[in-house]
């Protein structure tokens, strides 16, 4: 007999459903999911305001919002429309389509996929809903979708329309998507000052509900002439070749080979010459064409790509590079009208500073006012918002302090809008915009630059002019309050000498708030409860207020090694404890962690993370799942609870701790202490291997420096370097206050974190992935191979027999006399109170029924049989 073989088939898997992940959209747009409809918003506008400016008419924006059930955005303009055309290459998701990718030049954006990832997001987020695009008379309804091979599918719906401009409509879910719309289009507004933007928010979720239209239509009016005598560099102004280096200018070579290969016109040397800036002469485009007599078209360099770097040095030649003064400026007057109208400026700072670095051109714009109500923070490249600050890592320099960041500059400097809590502080607004046709930018999102260093040093000059005066003062109010902190001090410590210690206060009303907290023994009683039952008993014996972690760290273990164990006391939950793969979340109380049964075969490893808020990010790159890694998410220093647990887990066989922590004394000591033994726990040991950030590394990583006031000395048993010494000794400022600095895991954006983390853990020999001996994996098999049988057998047995209608003959000859209902629940009441009525009902019926499974049983078997028939079932039936 022959013998059948397999013709294996060569499948082409389409790298276009990259479009519509979740983790592949968050690389390409550098933004977590939680932050797409920030995306969305955007790279809408950006478009928008391109397309007037390309067709130079002044800008008219509306951005419409409608939230209920689910996140609609819209955005519409005044341009002169997107063309069908432009339209269906967007839909070919193989490739990238854009006008600027290729361009050097002080652009919104050059990502060459933004629209792209507009019609992706809604799919990767499980929106149904279709992306809407109206222009050019044409209404175009676009539904896009992955096929089970994964292939992306594009429904494409036109009908004909009455429109202006473009208008694009996007709905994603509302769940868990972190959106503020008023601050974006501000932002849009203070950075475009010949844009008139129309903001529409309706939050009832419909846009033709009854409406107060103040309440929700924002009408943001420009402050210049366009097109007119205010200028910015403009999409279709020419490029210069000073712009480009080596790789940029023959990437721009061989996109428009590539673009002629696919159709398009083979540009000859002088077209291409031509159409830059300075080079739009016919003589001065002859000069630079006769200088590569080997070359007539651009396809000519695809044989002598050698000559691109030759075109380039001679378009130099005939060309001068251009003033940064042509780049454009938003400008003080914009600025501060803005911040005027917002806040209400009571005094400002105005700084503009313009340059070269090398050849590239930048201009960079700062203004900081002192407002009467609360401010907010702005930043702006290109004439567009950003996500983050885009100094951030940067190390800037002023005479007074050093900073790694605008926003870290502004802390430091006393001018922080949004990160002081400094008493007497002045309320703030701040903005800064750079321009620069040639910037490097370390993520997809273009938000985070690489600055060269003399820009980062004209930067600081004007930052610093701006923010000196705010400075003067603020330390002016540090040097006061210390002052006032002294004497302070020195008045409570002459009341002192006739109070009891707090100890002894304590330690003498402690009994009896025992007995009234636990109903003399009746009940448990946690840590917090008993300390809100001691305070008012202190009123007696002494003035100072008792801080809790005092009471409960220290004077609860004083006291019960003096006077024994306090029966029924336990602490409230500090930390929860994330399992990998099953989805539990287990608060880490005394009483949780002493219920806590580790599972078998689940993970290997255990993170303790000193900073719950990071636990979102972690959660989103899958972090635990792919390293079969427990978290533990908490704040500070571990609790009795977590050290039990950890203890439990250094016990079980292979299985690893970790310790993730800030930059600071309190992180280094958060690490050292966590291995050691404490009063509490004598005899604690634990072997803990350390993740943690370390000074020199951050700073090395350009991560920005926080400063923070210390109150209390360096923590005993810290072996620190000698930059760590200067950074965490810091600068005496009178009684027992220090100025310091430190790095927290905040300064990491949430894609680096996520790549520092798993690069400690690769260095550290972090174990593989959770399988189990031979001995538990083949036991282990067989359940799960039984229960996958098991659930196919429910299935087919579903299918064969009409269950439901075996439940309603059944239900229907055993009916109790529901009238009865009542009376059965009170009597159960009167058994046991603290039943519910819920299950005294099912209590009840339990036990009715049970007396009559005979009964029951002989009903099914009859159905059954009825069902089978006399000749049994067939295969096919099956």
């Amino acid at each position: 007999m022959p013998v059948h073989q397999l013709q294996r088939q060569v499948f082409e898997i389409s790298r276009a459903a990259e479009y519509f992940t979740v983790r592949e959209l968050q690389a390409q747009t550098g933004q977590l999911e939680k932050n797409f409809a920030h995306v969305v918003l955007k790279e809408l506008v950006d478009n928008a305001l391109d397309a007037c400016e390309t067709a130079r008419v002044k800008p008219e924006i509306t951005i419409e919002i409608s939230s209920l059930d689910t996140l609609k955005i819209a955005v519409g303009d005044n341009g002169p429309g997107l063309p069908p055309e432009t339209v269906q290459r967007v839909l070919n998701f193989a490739t990238r389509t854009s006008d600027k990718a290729a361009y050097r030049s002080p652009s919104r954006g050059a990502q060459g996929n933004a629209l792209k990832t507009i019609f992706g997001i809604p799919t990767a987020l499980g929106s149904l809903e279709p992306v809407i695009i109206e222009s050019q008379g044409i209404r175009h309804t676009l539904r896009t979708w992955i096929d089970p091979a994964g292939n992306p599918q594009i429904d494409h719906q036109q009908r004909n329309c009455t429109c202006q401009g473009t208008r694009v409509a996007v709905t994603l879910p509302g769940r868990e998507l972190i959106f503020s719309p008023d601050s974006w289009v501000k932002s849009f507004a203070l950075f475009n000052p010949h844009a008139l933007v129309n903001f529409c928010n309706f939050q009832n979720g419909s846009e033709h509900a009854n409406r107060n239209e103040g309440e929700n239509r924002k009408i943001y009016h420009p402050s210049v002439d366009f097109p007119g005598r205010w200028r910015k560099w403009l999409p279709t102004d020419l490029t210069s070749v000073y712009w480009y280096d080596t790789d940029s200018i023959k990437r721009l070579v061989f996109s428009h080979i590539g673009a002629s290969r696919n159709g398009g016109r083979d540009l000859t040397l002088r077209d291409f010459v031509r159409q830059f800036r300075g080079l739009s002469g016919t003589a001065k485009a002859k000069a630079a064409c006769d200088e590569l007599p080997k070359i007539s078209r651009l396809s000519d360099f695809a044989s002598n790509e050698s000559l691109v770097e030759d075109l380039l040095e001679a378009m130099r030649r005939q060309s001068t590079p251009p003033s940064p003064h042509m780049l454009g400026v938003v400008g003080e007057n914009h600025l501060l009208q803005c911040f005027s109208d917002w806040f209400g400026v009571k005094r400002h700072w105005y700084r503009k500073i313009a340059g070269l670095v090398g050849d590239i051109p930048f201009v960079f714009e700062v203004l900081l006012a002192e407002t009467g109500r609360p401010g907010d923070l702005y930043h702006g490249v290109n004439f567009s918002p950003t996500y983050d600050d885009p100094l951030e890592g940067n190390p800037l320099h002023s005479p007074e302090f050093n900073a790694h960041g605008f926003r870290n500059f502004l802390n430091n400097g006393h001018a922080s809008p949004i990160d002081s809590d400094e008493h007497g502080a002045p309320r703030i607004a701040a903005a800064i915009h750079l321009v620069c046709p040639a910037l490097e930018f370390l993520d997809r999102g273009k938000t985070r630059l690489k600055i060269p260093g003399s820009m980062a040093e004209a930067i600081s000059k004007a930052l610093w002019a701006a923010v000196k005066n705010f400075y003067k003062e603020g330390e002016a109010r540090r040097r006061d309050a210390a002052k006032a902190q002294r004497a302070s001090y020195n008045r409570l410590a002459q009341h002192r000498h006739s109070e009891w210690t707090q100890k002894d206060a304590v330690f003498e009303v402690l009994s009896e708030a025992i007995a009234t907290a636990t109903g003399n023994g009746q009940y448990p009683v946690s840590a917090r409860n008993l300390y809100y039952q001691v305070r008012p008993l202190l009123q007696d014996y002494t003035s100072k207020e008792l801080d809790y972690n005092y009471f409960s760290q220290n004077l609860l273990i004083e006291y019960q090694k003096q006077h024994g164990a306090i029966q029924g006391l336990y602490y409230d939950p500090r930390g929860v404890l994330y399992e990998p793969h099953s989805g539990k979340a287990i608060p880490l109380g005394t009483r949780e962690v002493e219920g806590y049964q580790f599972p078998e075969w689940l993970y290997n490893k255990v993170l303790y993370m000193e900073k719950k808020g990071l636990w979102p990010i972690l959660e989103a790159a899958r972090l635990a799942e792919r390293y079969d890694l427990a978290v533990i998410a908490t704040e500070g220093y571990a609790s009795e609870a977590v050290r039990l647990l950890l203890d439990n887990a250094s016990r079980l066989q292979g299985c690893q701790l970790f310790v993730l922590h800030d930059a600071d004394p309190h992180g280094y000591n958060i690490a050292r202490t966590l291995q050691e033994e404490t009063r509490r726990m004598p005899g604690y040991q634990v072997e803990v291997i350390d993740l943690g950030l370390q000074l020199e590394e951050a700073l090395d990583l350009g991560l920005q420096t926080e400063r923070f006031t210390r109150k209390n000395d360096l923590p005993t048993g810290l072996r620190l370097s000698k930059i760590e010494e200067e950074y965490f000794r810091g600068q005496f400022q009178g009684r027992k206050s220090w100025v310091c600095q430190r790095v927290e895991l905040n300064a990491f954006s949430a894609p680096a974190l996520v790549t520092y983390i798993e690069r400690k853990l690769k260095a550290a020999g972090a174990l593989g992935k959770v399988v189990p001996p031979e001995d538990h994996l083949v036991p282990q098999a067989e359940d799960i191979f039984r229960d996958q049988v098991d659930d196919i057998v429910d299935r087919l047995i579903t299918r064969l027999l009409p269950l439901e209608a075996m439940k309603r003959k059944v239900r229907a000859s055993l009916e109790p006399d529901f009238a009865l209902t009542r009376s059965c629940i009170e009597q159960t009441f009167e058994k046991d109170p603290a039943i519910s009525w819920r299950k005294a009902l099912q209590q009840d019926y339990r036990e009715q029924l049970s007396k009559r499974e005979a009964e029951i049983s002989d009903l099914i078997g009859r159905h059954i049989h009825r069902t089978r028939g006399k000749d049994g079932w067939d295969d096919e039936q099956i």
